[in-house]
């Protein structure tokens, strides 16, 4: 997969927390929630109760996600506990354990009446039964009059909420306290501890999370890619794609507090039962070298070529950027005559990178972007770009000129009256570039004096004990948020957005094949510090 796709999905995707109770065998780096929560949920968190943990948090960012942190954090408490004069402070916390797990589950063909949408599980450890059930008898049974049912020899208590919908508990061995939305999670919760599968028992999540698991973690999320995958696509996923993202089982992530910010360990693997395998190539070295320190924003990995084919054959980053490249491809050929695949993705094997950087240092006004990829054979890559240069000037009547920077040849393209749009040429003897925008050739050529390997920025983004490895993403996002508040041709953010990245300084990725079934992440976002 994509590093970038991997990584929006799992720094989008939440937290979670593991802690065992005191008393219970050692069950590895499942959560205890793991063993009720059905096994196809959509998403799994488990959130370390501690408030100090939080409340560190909670120092980082502006004053809007701050508040927004602590509603969310709060939720729990204001949309369920609240409303039947209920407090986690006095009524929960003397019992529970010192995590919290909340699911996801997605409507299903039987359940689809009661639950349009997916529906939300809150699973909580009972550590002291005998406070649990000094509360039980004298707090929740007689909540809002609550009604009673029984599903499977279990008794069930239902109640309507003043948000308007139905809220339904339920107690498993004195052991877990179960709350959900509506009938069919419950009774989904239910069956799973009956017998049916349950999220610890999906294929590898054990052995991927012993990959990952720390006991300096305080979170930890899960993420089912097909049900996922198929909940975020907006319109039907083709069977190729839909079959390929089948073969990726899940995406699974801890979470640590440092001192700038949220360090994230993440992996995601493929079901035993795919055919595909992974390579175990990691071969993404020092392109980022090419880049000048003030880049706002680059991706890079160790085979484009791979990743071009893996991603046109439908894997999970089209869900986050939905390209099409056999569409990209046969457009490309109607307008110009070029087949993308036969005369460039032939010679690109090798490490490549795409970036947004400006036009002059410390200004953002005016922005290119660039792709950089390193080539087997020189000759083919000069032919294509020979190619490309013909249709650009005998289609669309570019005016396609040569100059030197720094004895390189670089070719640019021009539009009248004499706007440059792009060019391309060669940075050393294997890596080949192409600008579009703003000209940055100039950025590029001579190398940079202060590269964005050597800036402290990018470093403390991407420093990782994954060596070697696949690739990075880097985002400069104070600088990338003024950049698309004031270009006009770049897609705006929606206000929840803006305020959610307004407390972000960067985020960086570094991703490694793990093994022929799994993929490493580590993300690094760092966040602001609060006044």
């Amino acid at each position: 997969m994509l590093t970038l796709g991997g990584a929006a999905l799992l720094v989008v995707g939440g937290v979670v927390a593991l802690f065992l109770l005191p008393d219970e065998k050692p069950a590895g780096p499942l959560p205890l929630g793991a063993k009720v929560v059905p096994r196809d949920v959509m998403l799994s968190v488990t959130l370390n109760t501690e408030a100090s943990q939080w409340q560190k948090l909670a120092q980082f960012g502006t004053a809007n996600t701050q508040k927004t942190l602590r509603q969310r954090l709060q939720a729990f408490e204001t949309d369920v506990l609240e409303p039947n004069g209920l407090s986690y402070k006095a009524n929960i916390q003397p019992w529970a354990a010192n995590q919290l797990t909340m699911a996801l589950l997605p409507p299903t063909v039987e359940s689809v009446e009661v639950q349009s949408q997916q529906a939300t599980i809150w699973v909580v450890p009972i550590r002291d039964q005998g406070q649990f059930e000094k509360l039980f008898q004298t707090k929740l049974t007689t909540a809002r009059s609550a009604e009673t049912r029984t599903y499977k020899e279990t008794k069930v208590y239902e109640f309507d909420g003043d948000d308007g919908k139905r809220y339904g508990f339920t107690t498993l061995e004195n052991r877990w306290l179960v709350f959900t939305e509506a009938d069919a999670p419950i009774n989904a919760v239910i069956d799973t501890h009956k017998g049916k599968p349950a999220l610890a028992d999906v294929p590898r999540y054990q052995d991927a999370l012993k990959e990952i698991d720390s006991e300096e973690a305080i979170a930890k999320v899960y993420i089912n890619v097909p049900i996922a995958a198929a909940q975020m696509s907006r319109a039907p996923l083709s069977p190729a794609s839909r079959e390929r993202i089948q073969t990726v089982q899940a995406i699974g992530s801890t979470l640590f507090l440092m001192d700038d910010g949220i360090q994230f360990k993440a992996i995601s693997w493929l079901n035993p039962e795919a055919e595909e395998k992974l390579a175990v190539k990691n071969d993404a070295k020092d392109i980022a070298k090419h880049l000048p320190e003030d880049t706002l924003m680059m991706t890079s990995g160790g085979n484009f070529q791979q990743v071009w084919r893996d991603y046109a054959q439908g894997n999970l980053a089209k869900l986050v950027f939905p390209l099409n490249p056999k569409a990209w491809n046969d457009d490309l050929s109607k307008r110009t005559g070029i087949d993308f695949n036969k005369q460039f993705v032939n010679w690109m094997d090798g490490e490549f990178s795409g970036a947004i950087i400006p036009a002059q240092d410390k200004n953002n006004q005016g922005v290119g972007m660039v792709f950089l990829a390193k080539a087997k054979n020189r000759t083919n890559a000069n032919q294509a770009f020979q190619s490309l240069d013909d249709a650009m000037r005998d289609r669309f009547d570019f005016l396609v000129a040569e100059s030197k920077i720094e004895n390189k040849t670089v070719t640019t393209w021009k539009v009248p009256p004499g706007l440059p749009i792009a060019s391309h040429g060669w940075l050393d003897n294997d890596v080949a570039f192409f600008t579009l925008g703003a000209p940055i050739a100039n950025r590029l050529l001579p190398s940079p004096k202060q590269n964005l390997t050597q800036a402290a920025r990018f470093q403390g983004a991407t420093t990782s004990d994954l060596d070697p490895n696949n690739g990075h993403f880097y985002m400069d996002v104070p600088r990338m948020l003024g950049l698309l508040e004031t270009n006009p041709l770049l897609p705006k953010l929606t206000p929840e957005t803006t305020k959610f990245m307004q407390g972000i300084e960067t985020i960086g990725v570094t991703a490694a094949i793990h093994n022929e079934w799994s993929t490493r992440y580590d993300i690094h976002v760092k966040l602001k510090k609060g006044s």
